[in-house]
């Protein structure tokens, strides 16, 4: 390539730049999946610098696993990596979390060879993408012809890196605001907010929604008696059993305390009292192991409301609450659908 056509390619990519920060940046403003960003981080790669491709190569337990590919002119493409002993500038990466440079990939032992046979690149540069203080990805600049990696191009794919590890933060900071630390169910304002999305939903696409909401019975005495440690197991306990017997679409949340709710898209009040008859069977198999080496079970007490328009998210909860306090004053262990709102 002469000088005219290297400075006018040079130029290019000095105007591509801003665009692909901007677009890595509106992933992190949209919360994106990290699957979206690694493949938009490597689609930037390659137009930001002028690259034949370029690879983001996730870890798993510390290792490299799967990738996913840009090729220029070519698109993308998602690939697994099978690894033998390791030891290649990936895992060193992985390790160091710091960038290196491969100027020859005929060497054995820098690049995986399976990489170096399929996209054949000769000459590569490989970047950690770290997220808060963990190397997730490692990305890998790669060219099928000789060539030097300048430090402006190594400066601007770290910068380009580290916005999609950003990115990936900011992604999980939200979800980890989201659930409860206890239970790794939903917590109550993230219920209350997807409660909102499925209300919405029901009435734009007009498809049934129901509320369950579960009271344990007689928690404060679990707590009393066997101390807050076995409280808290017993709640992890019940958290996993819903999410179980629930559909993986539906959405298990702790309401607080010892209460649980559980959002049923597409599911009338029928079904939905079925749904919970069963939890409530699988609820009653759940033992608290005594030190004498005996055992005690639980009961569980609960409230089914089926959404009806015009209501928000208040007021259908309230109605499965009042369904619940029924139940326990019925005598507990037992379950309650509300009645339809007046005039309904």
């Amino acid at each position: 390539m002469g000088a005219p056509h290297r400075r006018k390619a040079d130029r290019t990519h000095v105007q591509q730049f801003p665009q692909s920060v901007e677009r890595l940046a509106r992933l992190a403003q949209r919360d994106a999946e990290p699957a979206l960003v690694q493949r938009a981080l490597a689609e930037e790669l390659v137009a930001a610098l002028g690259l034949d491709q370029a690879h983001v190569v996730v870890l798993a337990g510390g290792r490299p696993s799967h990738g996913v590919v840009a090729l220029r002119g070519a698109g993308c493409a998602e690939y697994l990596l099978t690894r033998g002993a390791g030891g290649d500038a990936l895992d060193w990466v992985a390790d160091a979390g710091r960038a290196v440079t491969v100027p020859d990939t005929a060497v054995a032992g820098t690049l995986p060879a399976e990489l170096v046979r399929t996209y054949g690149p000769v000459t590569a540069a490989v970047l950690p993408l770290t997220v808060g203080e963990a190397v997730r990805a490692v990305v890998v600049l790669g060219s099928r012809t000789p060539r030097a990696w300048p430090a402006a191009d190594l400066q601007a794919a770290a910068a380009l890196t580290a916005l999609a590890g950003t990115a990936v933060a900011l992604r999980d900071a939200r979800l980890a605001a989201a659930i409860d630390p206890l239970t790794g169910c939903l917590n109550h304002g993230a219920m209350r907010e997807r409660l909102s999305q499925e209300i919405a939903r029901a009435r734009r696409q007009g498809t049934p929604l129901a509320v369950t909401i579960l009271d344990l019975d007689d928690f404060k005495r679990v707590n009393d008696v066997h101390g807050h440690l076995t409280g808290d197991a017993l709640l992890r306990h019940v958290a996993d059993a819903l999410r179980a017997e629930y559909r993986s679409f539906d959405q298990v949340a702790r309401y607080g305390g010892d209460e649980f709710v559980v959002i049923l898209p597409n599911v009338r009040g029928p079904r939905a009292d079925i749904a919970a008859e069963r939890a409530l069977r699988a609820l009653r198999e759940i033992r608290i192991a005594l030190p004498d080496g005996g055992q005690e079970g639980i009961t569980v007490s609960c409230g089914v409301a089926e959404w009806v328009e015009p209501e928000g998210p208040a007021e259908v909860l309230e109605r499965a609450d009042q369904a619940l306090r029924a139940s326990k004053a019925g005598g507990k262990d037992g379950l309650r659908r509300a009645p339809a709102p007046a005039g309904r």
